[in-house]
Order: structure tokens, then sequence, then C-alpha cells
């Protein structure tokens, strides 16, 4: 059969479409980039798992595709527009060796010359238009030892996808170790997946399912953080892991008995302890990264279906872990019950286009489709790399105590956001409350320690063990000072903008002055929209010089929540584009009369 006779043209799936889409805006971006490797500990044949990997990318028409567009002349049965561009997945036929060997025993140090080689491939942008998006390789440490690296992009693969691939592998390698006959496969072609949920939108289920997830969210809370600042996706860059110990892990399984609970309610509630206790937030919203699939085609066969939808938690100092974990229980089904509305549409319709996902929450990934799997005799413990996009942090739990590998627990985050040591002090934190609520789930969250005891001694008595003089001066009277000091220094800086604190003085004060013609005083407020820059600080920096109290708001907020609270305070100007402080250009720079 040619290649041109096997080329094949198939639909995109709503997830799919959605990846596509935010490629597109970042184009040479290793964002959507994903991977994980198998750790096989023991002998390899290296010719049988090439075999094994070339039937298994030959039933697997997700690793042989790529993207097109095309331009429909006319409506067709799926109800497109004449002309409208559609995106479309073009299979084509299997490369004859998919698998690469990279032999890496001869090196200094193999584990880390694998662990280096992976890194710098994970960041190798995929062309979505032409592929191919999926890479194999298989790195030989040792005679008995090998990492078995899959690296894909988002748009073709998803975890539980790569999952049940490597499944197949697996078992096509062992029978081919052997001189069986593999079994047949169950995997089906991209079309008959993408028929399963070709019949959910629209229907009554899916009108069930949309009042749902926006009555849940018609008070959407703010997004809750372990960092003090917010920023947007970006490859997750920075990871650390951490393997509970064995006794803690029983424990804790044995307090899954005992609630009769399952491990994911267990994961989430201990997560929610943790915000709780670090920001002193009741009303929390996670990110659930879910499999996407409900039927017999989708979930048998490698694609991408992956779906993300928010839980909602609440946890007050009074809550116990054990109300906790039954709580989350029940979100938990309900989740699961209404996982078939896409989380895009959830997105768009709560007002948070534009790449504000990230205002439901952190990510908890609590992953329990993993398993242990044998090549022949040889067993192999999976690792993922990367999963896609990070907002914030995203924490994963992977495994049971009962699976046999123990628990992990992963944290990928922002490094924009987070430092290494900030990243492993929050992770030993989320350790803690783990031990603490195995050995006393029944007492009120409010009393979980966090602190190591070194960090309880510097917060209660190293820092607030002396004490300090204050000038009985406000804040632009010291920034003044500072100014004058320094005038030739950086003050702030906003992504290509920069300002010294001389240049932040005079700016200020022209705004200042500009505020005060538009009646900002003592005891008036001043409603500030606007994103995080230097405009921002100017503005800000104005407002206290011109006497008045500024309101901050985040733009990202949705439009009811801005109007509430502003109608709340009742400023007497907005300030909600920065291009109005050109009409401050005419005022004068010099210092504002009055301010103490």
């Amino acid at each position: 059969m040619s290649d041109a006779a096997r080329t094949l043209r198939r639909p995109v799936t709503a997830a799919q479409l959605g990846i596509w889409v935010a490629q597109q805006l970042q184009p040479d971006s290793p964002l959507y980039n994903c991977g994980a490797y198998l750790e096989i500990d023991g002998p390899v044949d290296t010719g049988v798992l090439e075999e094994a990997v070339r039937r298994a990318v030959e039933e697997t028409e997700a690793l042989r595709s790529y993207f097109a567009e095309d331009a429909e002349d006319a409506e067709d049965s799926e109800g497109a527009a004449a002309g409208e561009a559609r995106v479309r997945q073009i299979v084509v036929a299997a490369e004859p060796n998919p698998l690469c060997v990279r032999d890496l025993r001869d090196t200094a140090d193999p584990e880390a010359a694998a662990h280096q080689w992976m890194s710098e491939e994970m960041v190798k942008p995929f062309d979505l238009a032409h592929g191919p998006l999926s890479d194999q390789t298989l790195l030989l440490l040792a005679d008995d030892r090998s990492f078995y690296f899959h690296r894909y992009h988002h748009a073709v693969l998803d975890a539980f996808g790569q999952s049940v691939y490597a499944t197949r592998v697996a078992a096509l390698y062992t029978a081919l170790l052997t001189g069986a006959e593999p079994p047949a496969t169950n995997f089906a072609t991209l079309d008959r997946v993408i028929a399963e949920e070709a019949a959910y939108p629209g229907s009554r289920r899916h009108a069930q399912d949309r009042d749902y997830w926006l009555d849940l969210f018609d008070d959407l809370p703010d997004p809750v953080a372990l960092a003090g600042r917010s920023a947007g996706s970006t490859h997750s860059s920075m990871r650390r892991i951490l393997t509970l110990p064995s006794a803690l892990a029983d424990r804790l399984t044995a307090l899954g008995d005992r609630l009769q609970a399952q491990w994911p309610a267990l994961a989430t509630a201990a997560t929610a302890v943790l915000y709780h206790r670090m920001t002193g937030r009741t009303d929390l919203t996670f990110s659930l990264p879910l499999a996407g699939r409900t039927r017999r085609v989708s979930l048998t066969t490698p694609s991408a279906m992956v779906n993300v939808l928010p839980i909602r938690v609440t946890a007050t100092p009074r809550t116990t872990y054990t109300e906790l974990v039954a709580s989350v229980s029940r979100s938990l089904a309900d989740v699961i019950r209404h996982q078939r509305f896409r989380g895009e549409e959830l997105v768009r319709g709560l007002g948070l286009s534009g790449g504000r996902q990230a205002r439901l929450g952190p990510t908890l990934n609590v992953v329990t489709f993993a398993h242990e799997l044998f090549f022949g005799d040889s067993p192999a413990v999976g690792h993922p790399l990367s999963t896609g996009p990070v907002n914030d942090l995203k924490i994963n739990f992977y495994g049971t105590a009962a699976s046999g590998t123990g628990i992990r627990v992963e944290f990928d985050a922002d490094p924009d956001l987070y430092d290494e040591r900030e990243l492993a002090a929050h992770q030993e934190r989320l350790v803690r409350v783990l031990e603490w609520v195995a050995g006393q789930p029944d007492s009120p969250i409010g009393e979980v320690e966090l602190l190591e005891a070194v960090e309880r001694e510097r917060v209660l008595v190293e820092w607030n063990g002396v004490s300090r003089g204050v000038r009985g001066v406000s804040l632009p009277v010291l920034f003044g000072e500072q100014a004058r000091r320094t005038p030739d220094a950086v003050a702030v800086v906003g992504g290509d903008a920069r300002l010294t604190y001389g240049e932040l003085d005079a700016w200020s004060n022209r705004v200042a002055r500009w505020l005060i013609g538009q009646g900002v005083g003592p005891e008036r407020f001043v409603g500030v929209v606007l994103p995080r820059s230097v405009e921002l600080v100017v503005v800000l920096l104005g407002v206290l010089k011109a006497g008045g109290a500024y309101v901050p708001v985040d733009p990202e907020y949705p439009a009811e929540r801005r109007a509430h609270i502003l109608g709340d305070a009742r400023p007497v100007l907005v300030v909600d584009d920065p291009s109005v402080l050109a009409e401050a250009q005419e005022y004068s720079d010099a210092p504002v009369e009055g301010v103490r």
C-alpha cells in the first residue's frame, strides 16, 4: 500500500482544537511539550523493543498524525459555514524505525547524562503542521538498566493516552521476546474516538452539566496561590520530586480504609489544608486534569482528550480533616459526574477567556491509572517529565501505597514565581500536613502545624525579638527621600520598561497633581484597574501623593466582581486605561505640597 493511499484525514477532539489554537499563539514555544520515561530495571533486547515500538506506532493513529487547516467550500454535515477554516488530523504511514537507541554506558555518569539529554529534548518545539509529533528513544545506562523515553505534543496524546500506549508496547515486547504472537490490539481509529464525543455538545446532558458548573461558580472566588504574585502559563522547567516514607504511605492507606475514602479525596483534602493554613483562605479552588473519557473506545485508544475542570473546597479552622475528606469526596463525585463539560467552555462561560484559566486555581493532579509494567521479566516504573503548561504551581501525586511503588509527590512550578528553596519548603510543609492528618484526622485543621522547629523559632522569636523605632512619616515622604539619595538607580521594571527613582518621582508627582484636579484627596478613593506594569506603580504612588487611597482591582476579575468592588468603594475616579496618564504630562513634576 502506498503512503498516499495510507494517508487519512480525521477530525479533531475538543481538547485537540483548544491546544492547537493555543499553540498558534506561540508557535515556537515548548509550552505543550509532554513526555515521560520508563525506568527499566533489567536487560532489554533492543531489537525486540524496536519491533514492539514499530508495531505499536502502526496501531496508534495519534502517533502518526499532524495537523492541517482546510478551507471548506460549502457547509457540510458538521455544520461548518462556507469558507470556514477547520483543523484536521492528517494520519500518515508509520516510520520504518520509530525508536532510536542512544548508548550512554561509557559516559562518566550515565544517569546524569540521560537526564541532561532528556531535558534538552523536552524544550525543542514540535511543528504541528508537519510532524512527527512524537519521539521515542531507548537510553542505555547499563547492561541491565535503561530509560525508555517518549516525548510527544499534547495535541496528539495526553498522559492517560501515553499510559495506554506504554502498556501496549510492554505487552508487545513481552510476547515477541518469547516468540509468541502478540494479542490483537484494542486500539480504534481516531474517527471512532471522536464519534463518541460528537453527540454530547447540544445534548440535554450538556445543558445540565453547563448549568451545574455555572451555578457552582456564580461567585468565582479569587485564585489561591502560595506565591505572592501571579504570572502566565509556562513550560514546567522547575520540578521537585519527593517519595513519601513507606510508613506514612501505609498510614494514609489505613486512614482511607477507615474513612471509606479513595486516595484522590485524601490527597485533595490534604492539599486544601496546606493552602488554607498558608493563606488563611476558606474558599479554595483547584484545577483537576481529568481523563476526559467515559466510554470504551476512548478509554482503550491512545489519543488526546484530557479535560481540566475545577473543584471548589471549603475549609475553615474548625473543620476536621475527616469532615473535609467527606466533603471533598462528594465534590469529586460531582466533578466526575459532570466531567464531559469542557473546561475551555467553562472558562469562556465565566468570562475568563484570553489565557485566564489560572483563575481557576493551581493544578492538582492525582494519578491513579499509572501502574508498574514489565518488559519480559524486567520491571519498569514510569516517571513523567512534563504534562503540559504550568499555571503557578502543579502538584502531582503518583501511585498508591498498595501499588508497591510508593507515593511520589511532584511539584512543577513557574520559576518566575518560586525558587528552589521555596519549592522545597512548600513540599515539606505538605508532607507535614500528611503526617499530621494521618495521626489526628478528627482534630480541627486550624491546629495543623506547618512550621518546622527552626522556622517557628525564626518567626516567633528572631523576627519579633528586636524592636525598632518607626518615624511618623508617610510613604511618599520616605520615597521622596530615597529618590533624592539615589535618583539614577532603577526603581521599577516592567517588561522592557524601566524607571529610575528620579523618573518615577517626577512622573508620579505629575499624576498626583492631575488626580487632585479630578477631585482626589484625603478620604477619597481611586479605583485602579490596571495589569502589573510600570504605569500601575506610577498610579498607586500618585494616588498616595495626592492624599487619597487606592482600591486595587485585578483586571482579570469577572466584570460582575469588578463592578461589585467598585460599587462598594464608590471611588471618585477609576483608572482602568494607562493611556489616561498622558493627561498628566502638562502638570508640574515638582513635589506635591502637603504630603507628610
